[in-house]
């Protein structure tokens, strides 16, 4: 009994935890970065972004990424929760420079000795790769920022102020509903294959992840089809109803000469180091 207990507790935890992860959960809070209008930190991202994109200098990747998760540690979200945000594209960073060290270049940098088998890593392509990290971790903070910081219908609102297409706002409307009802279906799967002892031994687990993996892409098919039908006997016409935004407050203007700022000096600054 108390390892029933114990097994419901952990299980309602992780999915209060998936939950807060992927939601917009923090950015329902009242602070003072949630409360500026969206379309301010919609347009310091994208300015961000693309400066993140043709910058060269690493000192400025490093100083946006710091900023950003900064910024959200510092309105009370939890690092650990802005950590796990980032594990994924701190994950796709790592291989990125690996590869890049491993295949691209000609200037031995140090060599990794592995079961008898030494395989160089070269100057050039570790230069590159590191690069290519410290954009991929600047460009997805900032991106983090953003989502932590707005909810989602205000993110809409400022998309369709930019003039996004109705049907692409409705594809990233289902698309974020639809993660959460997926990541409960997989969880349910998981349970259940973990009481069947699914999990027990390496191959074992490997064909109960596939079994999850084919299950899950089968009622998303199923699911997709049930949500157009529902939708179409509901008068679904291909667009959804999304608020425009209110016009901008004198705290929205003073935010947004903040942002601009702040987006001048790391301008600045990639000039001066370039």
């Amino acid at each position: 009994m108390g390892l029933d207990r114990a097994d419901a507790g952990r299980r309602i935890y992780m999915r209060r935890h998936n939950v807060e992860i992927f939601s917009d959960y923090f950015a329902q809070r009242s602070n003072v970065l949630t409360v500026i209008d969206a379309r301010v930190k919609l347009f310091f991202v994208l300015a961000v972004l693309v400066l993140v994109l043709v910058s060269k200098d690493l000192p400025i990747l490093i100083s946006v990424m710091f900023a950003s998760l900064g910024a959200l540690v510092m309105i009370g979200i939890p690092p650990k929760m802005v950590l796990a945000r980032l594990a994924a594209p701190l994950f796709m960073a790592g291989m990125i420079l690996l590869l890049q060290g491993l295949f691209f270049g000609e200037t031995p940098l140090y060599t990794l000795e592995a079961i008898g088998f030494s395989v160089p890593l070269y100057r050039e392509g570790t230069e590159k790769g590191i690069l290519i990290a410290g954009r991929v971790l600047a460009g997805t903070s900032s991106i983090i920022f953003l989502s932590m910081t707005t909810p989602l219908h205000k993110i809409l609102s400022a998309l369709k102020f930019l003039r996004v297409s109705d049907e692409w706002l409705a594809v990233l409307a289902f698309a974020y509903r639809y993660i959460f009802v997926f990541i409960e279906e997989a969880q349910s799967i998981m349970d259940s294959q973990r009481l069947r002892l699914g999990y027990q031994g390496l191959l074992t687990g490997l064909r109960s992840w596939g079994t999850l993996v084919g299950s899950l892409f089968a009622r998303v098919f199923d699911q997709a089809h049930a949500t157009h039908d529902a939708m179409v006997l509901r008068g679904y016409s291909g667009a959804i109803f999304i608020e425009r935004p209110q016009a901008l407050r004198r705290s929205d203007l003073s935010a947004g000469v903040l942002f601009t700022s702040l987006f001048l000096v790391l301008l600045a600054l990639d000039f001066y180091w370039r």
